[in-house]
């Protein structure tokens, strides 16, 4: 009855220490897991829409690695691989006994080491945690390997080198090597390609393609000989120029937003680059630089340039998603809406002269009122006083309210408490921020039917099943007129002609922004120019700053000039045929007073102490004028300029009568 027994007990013994085995290897491994913290860092490479290599940044430990699994690497490098560094990578648990007694058994024969006896999950080992070549290394990475077998699985090491094998300078990783210097992912190798990036991590110094290209060329070809793959022709010959930086704002903002790896995006590699240098070989205003946005007819963008790079006061933002003044760039849709709602068309006449609405009196750019014009040409010279009545109509918050509904939101100035101030008339003259992204994005929606959506930076998928979504800026009927005026625009200063552009220009109070915006069948265009820390520059303006910039950027586009498709919308009638309130935009019936404004304190002590004139001015209503000054006539000489000296400081109560005896009055404070 004693065998048995004894059998019993062995067998039980067995089975508890096979069970024990596994649970204390899963003890050990969670004790002490590998540090996977190297391969899971990640460079980022940013690439144009043919995969073409624009800008990217290395990963936090300074290195360009990106991770990749051994499925989407060619056949051919694999082989090479396991030739080479791992031939019985299949069948050994991580160790490999043969190579490790072949390794000892060298180094007591000879007295150095021949050959390391390392298989790819020992290097991946060290790889993941560096250290010197020692014995006692060399036991970590065997106790090591044999972890991450058992942990991760043949492929799961194999994916583990491949992301961390060393390739020259501070490139880690077969799929971040193929690409920085062959302009390809590794899925597709030729075979000199492939004997390259195996040879390569033998000896990553001594091979550098960079210093030592020969000695990297005679190790390949050895490594395909010991593969009995035929020798080729030709060896391809590895780009060691490095990341361009040719997008570095896109970099920034992927950087910003976490991402890493490869990220495909619609720029175009050829016009990004060209876009640059156009750009870099116009003068900027003085201590700043320009950006620009080139967006197709399928809105994405091909081109953007925030001027990021420029050594400027400030210029670490990116000028394209900056809000600032756009000047006059907002008329055009100002005015569309003002045809929509059937309150004016291009043909009603208005009149530019002084204009006071609610305490607001603007002027034109030059100073100069050009009395009795058309709305075209209103929006054509720029012209401020009929741009303010066209938003009188319209309305400040429902103008702000229809931009919001297709996705861009007007930064209004601060009060002093900090606030936010309400929508006013100075919005159609750059009263408030928008980013040339945004403006770019709107300016696009004239040759899309009046229709804004969003622009895309990343490809989208398929058209039909990936639609953009649209919204509603202008009616057909309006935006059609507003491309019809805007093409009637004269060029910047040295361009003949430009067909099919729809062109604006805008500079913002104090010379700070300088604007030119043009929309084509082909693409839309927008150039800011300006000082990034938002300081005047003495100078600037849209049309002479920005215009040149914009029409050489047009002139990259391939072809150069589009023909202008015939006009689905039918052309407005001559003014002859309108009805009475359309031919002429009503003037407000009551006079004005435009200076001094009302509530107003006006110095007008002279040094010596004497009291100096002021001046009057009025407006609307049915001249001729009258003023009275407390009641009492101001006596105003034939074709004088009215102006009234007061006797001593003091309050004073104004009021202007025009011929039909309407009236307005006013209260200051003369100091």
């Amino acid at each position: 009855m004693r065998a048995p027994l004894h059998l019993a007990r062995n067998c039980t013994f067995g089975l508890l220490l096979t069970s024990l085995i596994p649970a204390g290897l899963l003890v050990a491994d969670r004790l002490n897991p590998p540090d996977l913290h190297r391969a899971k860092q990640a460079a980022l490479l940013v690439q144009a829409r043919d995969h073409t290599l624009l800008d990217g940044h290395t990963s936090r430990d300074g290195f360009w690695r990106l991770p990749v699994e051994s499925q989407n690497v060619d056949p051919t490098y694999i082989k090479l691989l396991m030739v080479t560094e791992d031939h019985r990578f299949e069948s050994h648990p991580g160790v490999d006994p043969q190579a490790l007694a072949r390794a000892i058994w060298q180094l007591a024969r000879r007295g150095h080491i021949v050959s390391g006896g390392s298989t790819l999950a020992m290097q991946a080992s060290r790889l993941l945690t560096p250290h010197r070549h020692t014995w006692g290394g060399k036991l970590r990475d065997i106790l090591r390997a044999l972890q991450l077998e058992w942990r991760f699985g043949r492929r799961g090491v194999l994916n583990l080198y491949l992301t961390l094998a060393p390739e020259g300078t501070n490139i880690e990783g077969i799929r971040a090597a193929s690409l920085l210097y062959f302009g390809h992912e590794p899925s597709h190798l030729t075979p000199t390609e492939a004997a390259f990036l195996v040879t390569l991590p033998r000896r990553p110094a001594a091979l550098r393609p960079d210093r030592h290209p020969e000695a990297l060329l005679n190790a390949a070809h050895r490594t395909l000989q010991r593969a009995t793959l035929l020798q080729p022709v030709a060896w391809p010959t590895p780009d060691t120029r490095g990341v361009p930086h040719d997008a570095p704002e896109l970099a920034g903002h992927f950087l910003s937003a976490g991402r890493n790896g490869v990220v495909v995006t619609t720029l175009d590699a050829r016009l990004q680059r060209n876009a640059r240098q156009v750009l870099a070989s116009h003068p900027a205003p003085l201590r700043g630089t320009f950006a620009a946005l080139i967006v197709d007819h399928a809105r994405q963008i091909i081109a953007w340039v925030g001027g990021a790079e420029h050594k400027a006061p400030g210029n670490a933002i990116d000028a394209v998603l900056t809000p600032r003044s756009p000047g006059s760039t907002l008329k055009p849709f100002v005015y569309g809406m003002a045809f929509e709602k059937g309150w004016m068309t291009p043909h009603t006449r208005v009149r530019d002269s002084r204009l006071a609405i609610g305490g607001y009196a603007p002027k034109d750019f030059d100073h100069v009122f050009r009395g009795e014009t058309t709305v075209s040409e209103a929006l054509q010279l720029s012209l401020n006083v009929p741009a303010i009545q066209a938003l009188e109509r319209v309305g400040p918050s429902r103008f702000m309210d229809r931009l919001s509904a297709c996705g861009v939101r007007l930064r209004l100035p601060e009060n002093p408490n900090g606030t936010q101030s309400a929508p006013s008339l100075a919005i159609v003259l750059g009263g408030a921020g928008i980013s040339l992204h945004d403006l770019t994005m709107l300016y696009a929606a004239l040759d899309h039917d009046g229709h804004v959506a969003p622009l895309h930076r990343e490809p989208t998928g398929l058209k039909s099943a990936d639609p953009a979504p649209e919204t509603t800026l202008l009616s057909s009927r309006a935006n059609a007129d507003i491309r019809t005026i805007l093409r009637g625009t004269a060029p910047p200063a040295g361009v003949a002609s430009w067909e099919g552009v729809a062109f604006k220009t805008g500079t913002s109070y104090g010379n700070r922004d300088g604007w030119a915006m043009a929309s084509t069948p082909q693409a839309t265009v927008g150039v800011w120019a300006g000082r990034p820390d938002g300081t005047a520059s003495p100078g600037l303006t849209g049309r002479d700053t920005a215009g040149p910039v914009l029409a050489d950027l047009l002139s990259l586009l391939s072809p150069p000039h589009t023909s202008v498709p015939p006009a689905s919308v039918q052309a407005h009638r001559a003014v002859a045929v309108l009805s009475p309130a359309l031919r002429t935009l009503q003037q407000r019936q009551a006079p004005q007073i435009i200076f001094p404004r009302n509530h107003s304190e006006i110095e007008s002590r002279s040094s010596e102490g004497t009291m100096l004139p002021v001046g009057l001015e009025g407006s609307g209503g049915h001249p001729p004028y009258h003023w009275y000054i407390n009641g009492i006539p101001l006596d105003v000489p034939p074709g004088a300029q009215p102006s009234w000296t007061p006797d001593a400081p003091g309050f004073a109560h104004i009021t202007l009568a025009d011929a039909q005896n309407a009236h307005a009055t006013i209260d200051i404070r003369i100091r």
